[in-house]
C-alpha cells in the first residue's frame, strides 16, 4: 500500500474533470474494457480505490458505462489467457507452465465475476428421478380416479333405485 493523499471534494472534482477532459463515458468504457482497473486509477490519483470508485459512481452515466465495460473486459481477460497459453511451447519449463496456469485461472475468475452470464460458474441442478416413486404416484392417481368413478356410479344407482312407482296391476 502506498501513501495516499487525504481525499476531499477537490480531489473528486479533479478526477471527474480529468475524466471529462479525456472523453467522459467513452474514455471510461475504453479504459475499463481494455483491462484498466479502479486500483490503477487510484494509484494515478494517489488515493484509495474506494474513493475513485465512489467519485466515478456519482455520475449515473459513468456507472452504467463501467458496468458495460466490465462485461467487455471479461472477453479481453479470456483472450489474454489464450495468448498466454499459446505463448508456451515445447521448451517451456514446468515452473513457466505452472505460473501461466495460475495467471489463466485468475483471468478466468475475473472474467466470471465481470460477466457472470457468459463466464460464471453456474450452480449445477441435480435431478433425481425414481421410477418406483413415479409408479406409486401413478397407481395412487388411478386408485383415486377409480374411487371417484365408483362414488359417482353409486350415486347414479341410488338415484335410479329411489324412484316412486305406482302399482298398476288388475289384481285386487
Amino acid at each position: 500500500m502506498g501513501v495516499y493523499q487525504m481525499a476531499g471534494k477537490a480531489l473528486q472534482k479533479r478526477i471527474l474533470s480529468d475524466v471529462t477532459k479525456q472523453g467522459g463515458a467513452e474514455y471510461l468504457f475504453e479504459y475499463f474494457s481494455s483491462g484498466g482497473t479502479m486500483a490503477q486509477l487510484a494509484t494515478h490519483y494517489e488515493c484509495s480505490r474506494g474513493y475513485v470508485s465512489t467519485a466515478l459512481h456519482t455520475v449515473p452515466e459513468y456507472t452504467a458505462v463501467i458496468n458495460k465495460a466490465r462485461q467487455e473486459a471479461a472477453d479481453a481477460l479470456v483472450e489474454q489467457g489464450l495468448e498466454m497459453v499459446d505463448a508456451l511451447d515445447g521448451g517451456s519449463s514446468t515452473q513457466e507452465i505452472a505460473a501461466t496456469r495460475e495467471k489463466v485461472q485468475w483471468r478466468k475468475f475475473m472474467a466470471g465475476s465481470y460477466n457472470q452470464e457468459r463466464y460464471g460458474n453456474r450452480p449445477q441442478t441435480n435431478v433425481t428421478i425414481s421410477v418406483s416413486d413415479m409408479h406409486l404416484d401413478a397407481l395412487r392417481k388411478v386408485n383415486a380416479d377409480l374411487a371417484q368413478i365408483d362414488a359417482e356410479d353409486r350415486q347414479r344407482e341410488a338415484a335410479a333405485i329411489d324412484v316412486d312407482y305406482e302399482d298398476v296391476t288388475d289384481e285386487q
